[in-house]
Order: structure tokens, then C-alpha cells, then sequence
């Protein structure tokens, strides 16, 4: 009996010993906190899987990865009207357009990354873009990913994260649209875009 005690033991301490520390929804946090330990590049293919959404990755800026949504048909678009006309106005000026309230993204980050990776992405001078494209009340339909290509521990953000992050922002992120550009709402869609820089969640932690 004391044989198999020991063994019982011995499996029981190996065990623990492989146990990775996970971070907010399941995966390894060492991806990003210790990127050069794993040596690992999630968008290197032009398609990535989260859990429930698959992301297409484009490689056509050179230095930068765009990771959308498959099933995107907007953000990153020209805008155009509804009508088909030729528009009028600018058709960049949906950038022009002030968030309803950054809370919503704040907390849509806090809830995806632990604390450790945050800190460690803000150490390093991190910023993950949103592109976002927009109906005519503001309300977010589609997003978008961009970040630098040459960033380990922006490569290392498992899509599972960004799909988290996707999730949580087009249910809670909105922009105004103020009466003086009330002609957006001709549009079929306003595109808008946000820098996230990781430094800015440290006083949110």
C-alpha cells in the first residue's frame, strides 16, 4: 500500500506541476505576459478561429495585421449613402464622431485581460486599434482589429480574446451623432476608429 501511495503521490505532484496559469477566459496569460517563452504568432494565417468566430487576417498594410470578423461586410468600407448618390459631405467625417462613454470599453478590456497582462502590455507601450463601422443611430455593427505586426505581445493576444472583446463592444459601445452632422445618417454605414492604448486601463485596475 505505501507503494501505491507514493505513486498516487508522485502522479498527483507531476500533475500540478504542468498546470499553466490561465488567464481571464481560459487561456494561458504567459502568451502575452512572457512572449518569448512560447515563440508564438496567432495571426501569421490568414485565418484564425476563436471560439465561435472565425477572423480573417489581411496583410496588406505591411506592417500591420487587420483582423476582422469573416462575416464583416463594412468596417474598413468606403462609406456610402443609402440612395446610391454620390455624396456631398466628406466621407471620412464619421471620424469626426465623440463616443457616447468610454466605460463601456474600459470595462470590455478589464473583463477580457487579467491584471498582469494589462500591466505588462502597458509596459511596453502597447495600443490595439478598433475600427468600427456604425448605423445611423450610432450603435456599433461590425469590428475590426489592428494592431503592429512586429509585436510579440500584441501577436500573443489569442483570438479568443479578441473575440471577447468583439462581443462585449458591439453590445455596449455607441458614438453621438450631434445634430450638425445628422447627414451621416444617410449613409448606409459611419465608419469610426479608437486607439486602446493598455496604459490607459492601469488607472481602471
Amino acid at each position: 500500500m505505501k507503494k501505491y501511495g507514493f505513486v498516487i503521490l508522485l502522479l498527483c505532484l507531476v500533475g500540478f506541476s504542468f498546470v499553466p496559469v490561465f488567464g481571464q477566459i481560459g487561456m494561458p496569460s504567459h502568451l502575452i505576459v512572457n512572449p518569448d517563452s512560447v515563440s508564438h504568432n496567432f495571426y501569421e494565417r490568414e485565418i484564425v478561429k476563436g471560439n465561435t468566430i472565425t477572423y480573417k487576417v489581411d496583410y496588406s498594410l505591411g506592417l500591420l495585421y487587420q483582423i476582422s470578423n469573416i462575416n464583416n461586410t463594412r468596417v474598413g468600407q468606403l462609406m456610402s449613402l443609402k440612395d446610391g448618390s454620390t455624396p456631398t459631405e466628406p466621407v471620412d467625417r464619421g471620424g469626426d464622431l465623440e463616443i457616447t462613454s468610454l466605460n463601456p470599453v474600459y470595462q470590455a478590456f478589464l473583463e477580457t485581460f487579467t491584471p498582469e497582462e494589462i500591466r505588462v502590455l502597458a509596459q511596453n507601450n502597447e495600443v490595439l486599434r478598433i475600427g468600427y463601422a456604425l448605423n445611423e443611430t450610432g450603435a456599433v455593427l461590425e469590428v475590426r482589429f489592428t494592431m503592429l505586426r512586429d509585436r510579440p505581445h500584441l501577436y500573443n493576444i489569442p483570438p479568443q480574446y479578441l473575440e471577447k472583446l468583439e462581443t462585449k463592444l458591439k453590445s455596449t459601445v455607441s458614438y453621438f451623432i450631434p445634430p450638425h452632422m445628422a447627414y451621416l445618417r444617410e449613409y448606409k454605414f459611419i465608419t469610426v476608429s479608437q486607439d486602446c492604448s493598455f496604459k490607459s486601463f492601469l488607472d481602471k485596475l
